[in-house]
């Protein structure tokens, strides 16, 4: 199987959203006030950080199934299989998987957690995205485009 033109158009949309996105969140994790007790801004970057990852998983989906990858068994198992193929690396990926223990806990148990836990998510996870969308843009030989992370 291969990647066709159509997919590799879908990809590069959503790498571009998934840019904006952790632009933003740089952007906001950069700035030297309390802004985690914004409870507008608190509430923007989680649904950021969320949309960030469903984006990662929506690709990273869209990768295995069109090369007839292995099937993964959840969140962290569909990004690990790009692992597995030499997209991503394997520091990386150790690195990053605490994050989707942070996506459960926003999807549901939300209510706890802390404008602390809110900051230190946007401060160590936002970087960590353009290892992601450089890898995919090199497994796939997409042009680098407009994404403007940090």
């Amino acid at each position: 199987m291969f990647v066709t033109s159509e997919q590799k158009a879908r990809i590069s949309d959503w790498l571009t959203a998934l840019s904006n996105r952790v632009s933003w969140l740089t952007e906001l994790s950069r700035r030297q006030d309390a802004w985690e007790r914004d409870l507008g801004l608190r509430m923007a970057s989680e649904r950021a950080m969320h949309t960030c990852l469903e984006y990662m998983t929506d690709i990273s989906s869209l990768v295995i199934d069109a090369l007839v990858m292995r099937d993964p068994g959840g969140y962290a198992d569909i990004v690990k299989v790009l692992v597995e193929e030499d997209v991503l690396s394997e520091a990386w990926f150790r690195a990053f998987e605490p994050i989707f223990e942070f996506r459960t806990r926003l999807l549901r148990d939300f209510h706890q957690i802390t404008p602390e836990e809110v900051r230190n998510a946007v401060d160590t996870y936002t970087p960590m995205f353009l290892p992601f969308v450089e890898g995919i843009q090199t497994f796939l030989d997409l042009p680098a485009g407009n994404l403007d992370i940090g």
